[in-house]
């Protein structure tokens, strides 16, 4: 059975991204306002989303284990940098 990467690279850019803001906030602007730091937290996801789909990386096919490995590793990069 296989996917297309579209899914599990979500998941794991939502669990990365997320845990370096929270491990690293002074590289993501954090002396600024909360609404503009929300922008630029939803910006960034934006950025890599188009570069993703520029690239045709999230057309590709893997195994549904690979899948589940990137999403597995998302969530433990998340829990890990808090």
């Amino acid at each position: 059975m296989y996917w297309k990467l579209r899914i599990p690279l979500f998941l794991f850019v939502m669990g990365v991204i997320p845990g370096l803001c929270q491990k690293f906030p002074n590289l993501f602007l954090v002396n600024i306002s909360y609404f503009i730091r929300s922008a630029v937290f939803i910006g960034l996801i934006g950025i890599i989303f188009t570069i993703l789909e520029k690239s045709k990386v999230n057309e590709k096919k893997v195994h549904i284990s690979i899948g589940v490995a990137l999403i597995c590793s998302g969530i433990l990069f998340d829990n890990l940098m808090v």
